[in-house]
């Protein structure tokens, strides 16, 4: 029997659309916590849904027809950026909770505002959960992923009941919920995690460049940044895209860091060099 006794079900049957790290990790927990009595659903990979439903991930491979969704409590739509953005632009019916795990809300509100627009509204609380790492597929989900882990909610038209419900699920699984803006979102992540994983793959690309062998040689910070680039490269080529526009006002401003310190380099300035190093690094030591 599951942590939880039945009675603290909060939905009888959801509706999971990608069986990946995110997407499998909760229904995993929500299972194993009792928060949920079945979980249907596939993957845009019709591979994978075969086997997130031999590890445990789905109780039931079905297709996402209206029918089939109909029948759910709550639909999870753990896929690409881009991907999310159409599957939202479809639309549901009207009834139908919905929520995600995608890590850019301005452009999933966008497709959830054109199903509205084109007479196919529904229920909707954006979410973004600030977890997982390089590994994806159904292999990579496992338990206990968002214990402890924050959790974004970006609603926009959704009612209090509705923000309420997938609050509870997240704090079920073990997450702290606070609830932003979509486009404050946008601009906060595309500096504390999406420039970031831009400047891992540049890094890595650098010294690829130069020479392949030299990786190697590494120590644990360029292992560092082969961790973070070994991460899916479709999901980080749509998060890319579907915040370009914030993005690149991070991308701008690390290269005006880099600038900084390639101009110390150029004029052999080791104390404006130990003062920028200095600076950053109370950061870690004070905040982190």
């Amino acid at each position: 029997m599951s942590r939880a006794d039945v009675s603290t079900h909060l939905f009888g049957k959801i509706y999971l659309l990608g069986t990946g790290l995110m997407g499998g990790s909760l229904a995993l927990d929500l299972k194993e916590r009792g928060l949920v009595e079945k979980v249907v659903g596939s993957d845009m990979e019709p591979q994978r849904s075969d086997h997130a439903l031999a590890i445990g991930i789905l109780d039931e491979v079905q297709p996402m027809l209206p029918e089939v969704v109909q029948s759910c409590d709550l639909v999870i739509l753990a896929v690409p950026a881009l991907s999310l953005r159409e599957v939202l632009k479809g639309g549901f019916q009207k009834d139908t909770l919905v929520t995600d795990v995608g890590s850019v809300k301005g452009d999933a509100v966008k497709g959830y505002r054109e199903a509205v627009q084109a007479g196919r509204g529904y229920r909707y609380v954006p979410g973004h959960p600030i977890a997982g790492d390089e590994k994806s597929g159904p292999d990579a989900a496992r338990r206990g992923l968002f214990d402890g882990a924050r959790v974004i909610l970006t609603p926009v038209d959704a009612s209090d009941e509705d923000i309420s419900a997938v609050t509870r699920m997240w704090e079920g699984v073990g997450a702290r919920v606070m609830i932003m803006d979509p486009d404050e979102h946008d601009q906060v992540f595309a500096w504390v995690s999406h420039m970031p994983h831009m400047a891992a793959y540049a890094i890595v690309d650098s010294v690829l460049t130069r020479d392949p062998g030299l990786v190697d040689l590494s120590g644990g910070g360029l292992r560092d940044y082969t961790r973070i680039a070994a991460s899916s490269p479709r999901m980080w080529a749509d998060i890319a895209v579907a915040n370009r526009k914030e993005l690149l006002a991070a991308t701008k401003g690390l290269q005006n860091a880099v600038q900084g310190i390639v101009s110390a380099l150029e004029e052999g300035d080791r104390d404006r060099l130990e003062s920028i190093f200095e600076r950053i690094a109370l950061v870690r030591r004070s905040r982190i």
